[in-house]
C-alpha cells in the first residue's frame, strides 16, 4: 500500500514538469494533505458547512492546495483553504498546517483551536511531542510523514488504519 501511494505521488509530481525540489516539496505536502482527508474522520458536529484547511506561513503549500482542492468536497463539505501569515484571525477549522518557518507559533495555533476536531500537521521536529497530529519529515531525500496518535484521539479524530502502515512511524 505504501508503494502505491509513493507511486502515486510520484507520476503525479513528474506530470507537473516542475522537478525543482521545493516545488516538489510543495507538491508532496499539498498530496499528503489532501489525501489525509481520505485517512481521519472528523466528528459528526464537523461535517456541516465548509471543510476549512487554515495554511500558516507557507504561502506555496496554500496555493498547491487550492489548486487541489478546487471543485472537490469532503463528503458533502466543500474545501476552503485560507492562509495566514501569522496566527491572527485563525480559528475553528478542520485541519491546520504549520509551515517550518512558523514552527514557534505552534502554542499559539493550539491555544485558538481549543481542543476541537483540528488535525494539526507540521513540519519541523520535536512537534510531536507539543501537541502536532503528523509531522513532516525529510528522509533519504523523499518527504515522509510521522503521526502522534494519542495526539489524534486527543483531537476527537478517528483514523482508518491503512494511516499507521503508511506513516515513516507512529508514537502511541
Amino acid at each position: 500500500m505504501k508503494n502505491k501511494l509513493v507511486c502515486l505521488l510520484t507520476i503525479i509530481l513528474f506530470q507537473s514538469g516542475n522537478y525543482k525540489l521545493a516545488a516538489q516539496e510543495e507538491k508532496f505536502i499539498g498530496l499528503f494533505i489532501y489525501n489525509f482527508t481520505r485517512y481521519f474522520d472528523w466528528p459528526e458536529s464537523n461535517k456541516t458547512g465548509d471543510f476549512i484547511v487554515e495554511v500558516l506561513g507557507h504561502e506555496s503549500v496554500y496555493h498547491e492546495l487550492v489548486k487541489l482542492t478546487t471543485g472537490k468536497k469532503v463528503g458533502n463539505q466543500n474545501f476552503v483553504i485560507k492562509n495566514f501569515s501569522s496566527t491572527d484571525g485563525m480559528g475553528k477549522c478542520s485541519i491546520v498546517f504549520v509551515g517550518h518557518w512558523h514552527s514557534r507559533f505552534l502554542p499559539d495555533v493550539l491555544n485558538k483551536i481549543s481542543d476541537g476536531p483540528t488535525l494539526v500537521i507540521t513540519e519541523f521536529d520535536g512537534l510531536l511531542q507539543k501537541g502536532s497530529c503528523i509531522n513532516f519529515v525529510i528522509q533519504e531525500g523523499s518527504i515522509k510523514f510521522e503521526m502522534n496518535s494519542t495526539n489524534v484521539q486527543k483531537r476527537q479524530l478517528k483514523t482508518d488504519p491503512r494511516i499507521r502502515e503508511l506513516a515513516l512511524r507512529v508514537v502511541d
